[in-house]
Formats: C-alpha cells, sequence, structure tokens
C-alpha cells in the first residue's frame, strides 16, 4: 500500500491534496490513469473533490458487492443529482420499488424475441449507412455511429423515424448535455449553475431541445399506440395497479430520454473504439472480416448468426474492458455500510470508474495492450463478477442484451465490406470531458473488401 494519510475510519487519504481544490486536478488531467493509481492505496481511498470527501472503491470484487449485496444501503450519488434537470425520474436515476416497476414495464421491449425484430432492422440501417461511404474517403467514425445507432434506437424502441432537422438538435444537443452533467458534477456548489454564463446557457438550451424532440416524437405515437411491443408502447399504455391511471407525460418523456442517451451513447464509443483498434491491428481486421464473410459476404448476419461471431465477440469483450464507456459512477451510502476495513456512515458519496478497474494488471497481465486473445484463455477475468461494462445488481443496463446484439451486427456489416485504416499516424487519445470515454484522434480511411 502506499504512503499516505489515515482517517480515524481506517480510510487512507490519498496523497498531493490541494487547499480548496482537493484532488480536482488530476481527476481532470488524467482521469483514468489518476483513478487507477489509488489502487495503490487499498481497497478504499478517500480523495477528496473541492472540500468534498469521497471514497474510491479500487477493486471489482469491492464494486460488485456494493452493486448487488449491498444495492439496498445506497442511493445514486452527487453525480447523478445532476442528471436529474434532464432526466427527471427516468429509469437511469430512479430508486426503490419505483425504479423496479419502471424496469419490470420496459423489460419485455428487450426478451429475446424483441431483440431478434430489432436485429433486422439494426443490420439495414447499418447497411444503408455504410453504402454511402466513399472509397479512400476519411470517415468520422464516432459522428456515423452516434447518427446509426441514434435511427436504431429510435426504430427499434419508439417505432419512429426522425426527419433531418429533428436529427441535427438531437445531435447538437446530445454532446452539450453529456459534458454539462460532468461538469455540473464537478462544481463546488449548485449556486453556480444559476450562473448567466455561457456554458450554463449552453445546457439549458440543449436540455430543452432534446426534451422538445422527445416531447414531439411521443405527441406524434399518442393517436396510433403501435401494437407492437416498442418501449414507447409500453409506457404509453401502462397504468398504474392501483389508481388505473395512465402514466404523465412528463414520466414518459423522462423514460424515452434516458433510453434514448443510454441507447445511443454506450453502443456508439463502443463501437468507435473498436473500429479504431481495428484500424491499428490490421491482421486481426482480416481475420474477423473472414469469419462474417463466412457467413454471409455482405455481413447482413442475423441474430441466429450472433454465436458464429465467436473472434469478433472476443474483440468486443477487449474493447469494453480497455476503452470501458463509463469512467465514472457513483453512489451513496443511505445505511452504515461495511467495505474492507472501513465502516462508512449513511450520507457517505462512493466513486467507482469500470474503466480503470478494468485496467487491474491483477486481472489483465499488461492491461493497456488491445488484446483480444486474453478472451480464449479461461481466468478470473471473464468473470461476470469482475467484469461489469454494463454494471451489476438491480440497475444493472436493462438492455444490456440488445447492445451486445447492436454492435457485433453493426460490425458485422462494416467489416465485411469496408477495410479501415487510420487517416493519420496520430494516435487517438481518451477524452473524459463527456459521460462516456469518448475516443479522439484521427478519423479513418475506407477501402472496399
Amino acid at each position: 500500500m502506499t504512503r499516505a494519510e489515515v482517517f480515524r475510519d481506517g480510510v487512507p487519504c490519498a496523497t498531493g491534496r490541494l487547499p480548496l481544490l482537493g484532488h480536482l486536478i488530476p481527476l481532470l488531467t488524467h482521469p483514468v490513469p489518476f483513478l487507477q493509481s489509488l489502487a495503490d492505496y487499498g481497497p478504499v481511498v478517500r480523495i477528496h473533490l473541492w472540500r468534498r470527501p469521497v471514497h474510491v472503491f479500487t477493486t471489482p470484487e469491492l464494486v460488485h458487492r456494493l452493486l448487488v449485496e449491498d444495492a439496498a444501503k445506497t442511493e445514486k450519488g452527487f453525480v447523478f443529482d445532476k442528471a436529474r434537470g434532464l432526466l427527471g425520474n427516468g429509469l437511469f436515476l430512479s430508486e426503490g420499488a419505483f425504479h423496479l416497476r419502471q424496469r419490470r414495464l420496459v423489460q419485455p421491449a428487450f426478451h429475446r424475441d424483441s431483440i431478434r425484430r430489432y436485429a433486422a432492422l439494426t443490420t439495414r440501417q447499418a447497411a444503408s449507412a455504410v453504402s454511402r461511404w466513399k472509397p479512400g474517403r476519411p470517415v468520422p467514425i464516432t459522428t456515423q455511429m452516434h447518427a446509426l445507432t441514434r435511427d436504431i434506437v429510435m426504430e427499434a424502441l419508439f417505432a419512429t423515424r426522425l426527419n433531418d432537422a429533428q436529427k441535427h438538435r438531437i445531435d447538437q444537443a446530445v454532446p452539450v448535455v453529456l459534458t454539462g452533467f460532468v461538469q455540473r458534477a464537478l462544481y463546488p456548489s449548485p449556486l453556480l449553475e444559476k450562473l448567466p454564463v455561457p456554458s450554463n446557457r449552453r445546457f439549458d438550451s440543449a436540455v430543452r431541445e432534446l426534451r422538445t424532440v422527445v416531447d414531439d416524437v411521443v405527441a406524434q405515437a399518442l393517436p396510433c399506440r403501435n401494437p407492437d411491443s416498442t418501449v414507447l408502447n409500453l409506457l404509453l399504455t401502462a397504468r398504474d395497479e392501483e389508481t388505473g391511471l395512465a402514466m404523465e407525460p412528463a414520466q414518459v418523456r423522462d423514460e424515452a430520454v434516458s433510453l434514448l442517451l443510454a441507447g445511443t451513447e454506450t453502443v456508439a464509443t463502443t463501437l468507435s473504439w473498436l473500429f479504431h483498434e481495428l484500424a491499428r491491428h490490421l491482421e486481426l481486421q482480416d481475420e474477423l472480416s473472414e469469419e462474417v464473410r463466412a457467413i454471409t459476404a455482405d455481413g447482413s448476419v442475423s441474430w441466429s448468426d450472433l454465436p458464429r461471431l465467436e473472434r469478433t465477440g472476443h474483440a468486443l469483450s477487449e474493447t469494453l474492458r480497455l476503452h470501458t464507456p463509463n469512467w465514472i459512477l457513483m453512489r451513496r451510502t443511505v445505511a452504515p455500510l461495511d467495505c474492507a476495513e472501513a465502516r462508512l456512515p449513511p450520507g457517505t458519496e462512493i466513486l467507482f470508474s469500470p474503466a480503470a478497474l478494468h485496467r487491474s494488471p491483477r486481472l489483465h497481465p499488461d492491461p493497456l495492450r488491445f488484446d483480444p486473445g486474453r478472451w480464449q484463455r479461461p481466468g478470473d477475468h471473464t468473470s461476470r463478477k469482475l467484469f461489469l461494462p454494463f454494471g451489476a445488481g438491480q440497475h444493472k443496463c436493462v438492455g444490456e442484451s440488445f447492445a451486445w446484439a447492436e454492435i457485433l451486427l453493426i460490425a458485422a456489416v462494416v467489416l465485411a465490406r469496408w477495410r479501415l485504416t487510420p487517416a493519420t499516424p496520430t494516435p487517438v487519445r481518451e477524452s473524459a470531458t463527456s459521460a462516456t470515454l469518448r475516443p479522439r484522434g484521427p478519423q479513418l480511411i475506407v477501402d472496399p473488401r
């Protein structure tokens, strides 16, 4: 364990704490490496964000216990508090019995039969999108993947297609909103959110834009009540068990916004990282292309074909490990919590980083190397308790199965038709300014196979 000041509760405090700022500077300048370094202090370590003490859990075993066995003793932390202005009491933020009811309500939209139906839609949308790529021309892969997954989510989960104006409004609003969450979570006082500065005005405007577009989508769906088990139909036709009343329009909107953000950001970011890694590892890319083309020449694999994409699945697992989109998550204790050798009282803020956990050298030798082959080797690193890209427990991502299928299907379409190479030798860098760990770097050149 790294030497550090140890508090009376037995929890060490990371060194480098500055007056007033605490550990804010390393968290902002090199967040994931900083969070990785905290494992040197032990399984639990205290840092300060401004003057706010935060306990960081640094082992996947402890985080899994937090999310599963000790879930009833926690609620969402202050980072999530900042999202309520947009997401309200949607599935992403709700707690307790209400969260369980809402989760059960939307779960049918992610059952096996529904995902099988979405698979055909996903392949069709992906084929249409990549057919517009120009040979030898650079492709802004991150922008392209966000646009594609946005359209898939809207058609699959909400049975609607956006017009060009609505797409533009969403594309402009989402990055501002996701960046604003992180910025506001790090404000030393909520009073700063009220100041009429440009960043606050942009955030508030983006929130209004996103809500307005989703309100329009809900209003368009109200007259038809699509009979398929889409999320929107399930929300619109739900009735309270006690009162028999329909869900309030604001709650329908909150759930729809939550699913739109969750269903686009994580999937698009993962696909972007996958294609960047395959562009750097051309031999592996060619092998995966052959795996896809052994099933179908144009990459239009079906849902039942997905188990045959074994090596592509390994590459996806490795991408989710090395480039876990959700780089920072939080919980707050609502009851005393015993962890490691410390007892945390109610109101304790807890932080954990899935991105840092998945780079543990204890579980993953040479953890910064992209090595899909490690998923062919047995070991603790493959355990569901230690690999948590979609969370665990009662707040685990409701659309995990859909996300896995969607990523594999889109990857198959691209790999069958195009060979990807970096547009420049400039390395891809991680950007943690948003709610997800996005790639920042060169575009990719596409050439037909």
